[in-house]
């Protein structure tokens, strides 16, 4: 096998990546994904062949608790295929626990991920393959352009623009987990070890070289999304507590603000006692209501992780990686 090497820099400074021989697993979470195994197979196979310097590559399905035939469908696969593998997790641990999943127990040089329902095109896979070979670490595809309701396009960008102005750091615009990866990048985003795995933000955090490529991204052709507006809300609060400790900030903000812009508004409006008193305790309640939640959200979420139960559970047993 050869590893991934640095050859000499080309012309305009950057360093080529020579990916001849490296091996390439690419990872496709999966719940109750039956009709869309074989199509994604089909598709995915020809991409894959026809990416050249490649020594080898592997389909990685991480069956997340389906309770429908996916997992047979992948055996049967890989009965054709040995190049299909397939971890299976003991219950749905959740999207980015598959993915932290298939990318813990897979050795190779290239990291890819994809949703298997064909929204994001794996003929995009040799693309993205491509910007490594120029030069970058990580190639994702940028999904500026959906076709998906007006309304559900514009929550999404508010929620964009919201995480980009206060996150802790750096926030990749319209970056999903579509991406692929060198191996480097991979040990940096699985090295936190919090119980609340969001992959993309990790991405977003480790730098590195990056290419993105923009496409627009496809209706789902076949079976039911696991998203609606719900799950998509709690998608994004879990996106935003990944990402910044803002709400516990504004919490500070506002209460210095209150304490500073209070007894001002008390002394020019010449309260009496009772007023003042009656008006403290409305502001303090509304202010609890508003920070109590935030606080008992990080609170948790600091529990969780100082329990750190493991994001997974491999059932061994329904599990092919040989």
């Amino acid at each position: 096998m050869e590893s991934v090497a640095v050859t000499a820099p080309v012309t305009g400074g950057r360093p080529t990546v020579a990916l001849q021989g490296a091996r390439l697993a690419v990872i496709v979470p999966i719940r109750n994904e039956a009709t869309n195994i074989q199509p994604f197979y089909a598709r995915a196979r020809a991409a894959l062949d026809g990416i050249q310097g490649l020594s080898s590559w592997q389909l990685v399905f991480c069956n997340n608790g389906s309770e429908d035939e996916s997992l047979e469908l992948v055996l049967r696969l890989r009965g054709d295929d040995q190049r299909v593998k397939v971890i299976t997790l003991s219950k749905n641990f959740g999207y980015h626990s598959a993915l932290v999943a298939g990318l813990s127990n897979v050795d190779a040089d290239l990291y890819a991920m994809i949703d298997v329902d064909c929204e994001d095109p794996p003929e995009l896979l040799s693309t993205f393959y491509e910007k490594l070979v120029e030069g970058a670490e990580l190639a994702y595809g940028i999904r500026s352009e959906r076709d998906e309701p007006r309304l559900i396009t514009a929550l999404r960008r508010v929620f964009y623009l919201l995480n980009r102005r206060i996150a802790d750091s750096e926030i990749i615009m319209w970056m999903g987990e579509f991406a692929m990866m060198t191996r480097q990048v991979r040990d940096a985003v699985l090295a936190p070890r919090t119980t609340f795995p969001f992959v993309r933000a990790e991405m977003g955090y480790v730098g590195f070289r990056r290419a993105g490529v923009p496409y627009r991204r496809a209706k789902r052709a076949r079976g039911t999304s696991h998203y609606n507006l719900f799950t998509m809300t709690k998608f994004a609060v879990a996106g935003i507590l990944s990402s910044t400790t803002f709400p516990l900030r504004l919490t500070v903000y506002c209460a210095v603000t209150l304490g500073v812009l209070y007894p001002m508004i008390v002394w020019f409006l010449r309260f009496s006692m009772a007023t003042a008193a009656q008006l403290a305790a409305i502001m303090s309640f509304y202010f609890l209501l508003v920070s109590v939640p935030f606080v008992a959200l990080y609170v948790a979420r600091t529990y969780r992780n100082g329990i750190n139960r493991p994001v997974y559970i491999v059932d061994w047993s329904r599990t092919e990686l040989d």
